[in-house]
């Protein structure tokens, strides 16, 4: 079989590839995680790699746009992909079981990153927990390339077969941690969203990518096979609201107390789908929108994952811009840094409130030295040497922000309610428990008012499934939620179109 040399860490190895396969599928074939947020069609960019010749000649191709043959005798250098990632994994669940023994398994199936728990069920204490960044990365950012790639029976199984053994890995690593033998591990639950557990069980998601958008389950009697590490796990999926409200929220709205509680809340949970559900007096109303991956700096000019080197959070002080990275010197910009750079940017007058990033005389005097023109004559902000934000990023989390602003308002408006009746918003996962609510309501993600009602409730999915694995029953309240769930399709709401085009603008 032929080869290509790839450096790894300031080594070389040989990989190898099959006749007529790219870069990227060598990579993806190899275990090297290249990003491909756009699913390896060409053009989020996030897959460029360095070609460097013997003479030391070097040039910046796309990987999955490369062919294998096109590039013998170059060194390919990937991109440094996820290491060092801010991801959420621990929580401060815990509190006495009730009359329940031995060890258990919680596991967050999310699209961008996973997590797992080992519990005590006796304590429901945490024991040990472990994370990592999606494997399935490659394959696509966002739940349609997912479903676009798991829709034929080789890709399903490809899909399958990495994240249930990414997933056993995570939990052999937590049980090392915790001092426990793997068949100590009597169960195992897990939620993530529709998709991801469609794939987790070895079952295709290709109805949930077209109208009517309908799962092949909800995951009733939540059976999902075998992990191979773990012989006498009995292994579980949190029941699924539809095709884009998955187990994940219903996990994180039993992690809430609800739907015992009285009063009105909102519950968020922003990724690259938005999934929302409104809690009222002991009713459940939930949608989804689809935000694409700009939220997690996917398809972003200068997005990246959170880690070192990407900035988090972004002020206007009425004369400069500043900002904070996780660690070191900026490379890049994670959603929270990006939702408070366009906060800063509307602040600021840089872009006005149909979204146009302003150049010239017709940008502010403050803010000129920061925003220059692309060759089509369209603005490119700088906020850090080689950190960019340009029209095109505006656009993408435009569209993004008022998916999550239209939802919201049309959940409300199906409720008879008004925002100022919501008395609490709850921001679930890393995303949400990171960003700045003030942000998100100065761009108008969020409606006036929300913010001073906003609070973090971290990864409420993992927390969710520790309860329920810690509670007699817990798997049936999970269906007892579910059930309760009424889901709206935003697609097919008459009022969808224009509360969207509403929240186009910046500011409410």
């Amino acid at each position: 079989m032929s080869t290509i040399k790839v450096r790894v860490s300031g080594e070389d190895r040989e990989v190898e590839y099959l006749p007529g396969e790219t870069v990227l599928e060598a990579l993806r074939g190899a275990g090297l995680i290249a990003d491909a947020p756009c699913g390896g069609l060409g053009v989020c960019g996030k897959c460029a790699v360095t070609l460097v010749t013997d003479y030391g000649d070097f040039e910046r191709v796309l990987a999955c746009q490369t062919h294998c043959e096109d590039v013998i005798g170059d060194t390919i250098v990937p991109p440094e992909g996820g290491e060092g990632g801010d991801i959420m994994s621990s929580g401060a669940m815990g509190g006495a079981g009730r009359g329940l023994s031995g060890y258990a398994a919680a596991v967050d199936l999310g699209t961008t990153t996973l997590a797992a728990r080992i519990i005590d069920r006796s304590t429901g204490e945490e024991l040990a927990h472990s994370a990592a960044w999606n494997g399935q990365l490659p394959y696509g950012a966002d739940v349609i390339s997912r479903i676009k790639y798991a829709s034929t029976p080789e890709g399903l199984e490809t899909l399958e077969r990495k994240i249930r053994n990414q997933v056993g890995g995570l939990m052999m690593d937590a049980c090392a941690v915790a001092g426990i033998a793997n068949e100590e591990v009597e169960a195992v639950m897990l939620a993530g969203n529709t998709t991801m557990e469609h794939i987790f069980a070895g079952v295709s998601p290709e109805s949930i990518g077209r109208a009517p958008y309908r799962p092949a389950t909800r995951f009733d009697d939540g059976g999902s096979g075998f992990i191979e590490p773990f012989p006498y796990a009995d292994i579980s999926l949190a029941p699924c609201v539809s095709g884009f409200v998955g187990g994940d929220t219903v996990a994180a709205l039993y992690a809430a107390g609800e739907p015992s509680r009285g009063g009105v809340r909102l519950l968020l949970d922003i990724g690259t789908n938005g999934e929302m559900a409104l809690a009222r007096d002991g009713r459940l109303t939930a949608c989804s929108a689809a935000c694409g991956p700009a939220f997690e700096g996917a398809e972003l000019t200068s997005g990246m994952r959170s880690g070192p080197g990407a900035v988090c959070r972004v002020a206007w002080d009425g004369r400069a811009f500043s900002y904070e990275t996780v660690s070191g010197e900026a490379r890049g910009i994670c959603g929270s840094g990006i939702v408070d750079l366009m906060a800063a940017l509307v602040a600021s007058g840089a872009v006005d409130g149909s979204g146009l990033l302003l150049t010239g005389g017709e940008a502010p005097e403050a803010v000129r030295a920061y925003i220059s023109e692309d060759e089509n004559g369209l603005g490119v902000f700088t906020l850090a040497p080689g950190v960019v934000f340009t029209a095109a990023d505006v656009r993408k989390l435009q569209l993004a922000k008022a998916a999550v602003r239209a939802g919201i308002e049309i959940l409300l408006s199906r409720s008879g309610l008004a925002p100022e009746d919501v008395d609490e918003v709850l921001l679930a996962g890393g995303f949400g428990t990171r960003i700045d609510p003030a942000s998100a309501e100065a761009i108008g993600m969020l409606p006036a008012g929300f913010a001073a009602k906003a609070r973090g409730i971290g990864n409420a999915a993992l927390d969710g499934v520790q309860k329920a694995l810690c509670e007699p029953g817990g798997f049936d309240d999970l269906l007892y939620i579910r059930n309760l769930c009424e889901y709206i399709e935003l697609s097919g709401e008459p009022d969808f179109s224009g509360a969207f085009v509403d929240a186009m603008s910046f500011g409410d």
